[in-house]
């Protein structure tokens, strides 16, 4: 990993969100209210100052009181790895992806809010706990370009089987990836807020190639000569638009804000766009 792009990805992402380009992109919610709403439980690095210790008390477990204009998120920021994020004719996916981690960290700990970071392949690779300390946002852009993602392979059902097994909190989840495969998030649409980040480089999708060529698929690491020809490049990219024609209708169908960001974009105008719906 080169700390020189750590370090310039951070200098970058930090200007935009805290001299007010992005910085209130993640809808910018006020603080505390005094209108009393519920008792819910205790999250890793709510205030104690607002634990209901009657409550606690006769239940076992640490409770929590909310207020109506209390409105902290609760942000869970997923880096999805994947072999196919190795990738990048401008610049490589994997980087574009963890410059999208810094800013959307950056926006989401300059509202305040609760930040927390899951690196998935078709497991838990790295898991970063809430807080919202500005620090960890190094930390988190270190361990985004520290993976070696070749050989790994996406799993969203994995992912969501993971979320609801972990997170009773309604939160704002957003998604960073290149999104190939399988993609249905139905089973955590319907608890939290989603916003689904694409990543891809526009050769990828219309490839410029033809002849003999030894290719080697970055996930399961098979090989094979083909040849290529213009026929069969034209087929491949109406079945990679036919395949995103059909995640767009999942997300669509499941109130999902999504959008794509290719590696040759302006990276935090098209970031704002798509937050902003």
């Amino acid at each position: 990993m080169n700390e020189h792009i750590v370090r310039e990805i951070l200098l970058r992402a930090k200007k935009e969100v805290f001299t007010g380009n992005l910085g209130n992109t993640l809808t910018p919610f006020k603080g505390d209210g005094i209108d009393f709403a519920e008792i819910r439980e205790y999250n890793y690095g709510d205030d104690v100052r607002k634990i209901n210790w009657k409550a606690t008390a006769r239940t076992g477990d640490v409770k929590l009181n909310v207020f109506n204009e209390e409105r902290e998120l609760n942000i869970i920021v997923l880096f999805m790895l994947s072999g196919s994020i190795n990738f990048g004719t401008v610049r490589l996916k994997q980087e574009v992806m963890a410059e999208l981690l810094a800013l959307l960290s950056f926006s989401a700990l300059k509202n305040s809010d609760r930040l927390s970071t899951l690196f998935f392949s078709d497991k838990v690779e790295g898991y970063l706990k809430p807080t919202k300390n500005l620090g960890v946002v190094e930390e988190s852009l270190q361990m985004a370009l520290g993976y070696d993602p070749v050989g790994k392979r996406a799993d969203f059902d994995a992912f969501c089987h993971y979320l609801n097994s972990t997170t009773r909190q309604k939160s704002m989840v957003l998604l960073i990836g290149d999104f190939y495969g399988e993609i249905d998030l139905s089973t955590i649409a319907h608890r939290h807020q989603i916003y689904a980040l694409i990543v891809r480089d526009r050769f990828e999708e219309a490839p410029q190639l033809e002849g003999a060529l030894h290719l080697v698929d970055p996930v399961t690491m098979k090989d094979a000569e083909v040849v290529l020809n213009r026929s069969m490049l034209r087929e491949y990219s109406k079945k990679v638009e036919a395949e995103d024609a059909r995640v767009y209708e999942h997300f669509l169908e499941h109130k999902i804000t999504y959008g794509k960001i290719y590696t040759d974009e302006d990276l935090y105008l098209r970031a704002a766009q798509i937050l902003k719906g």
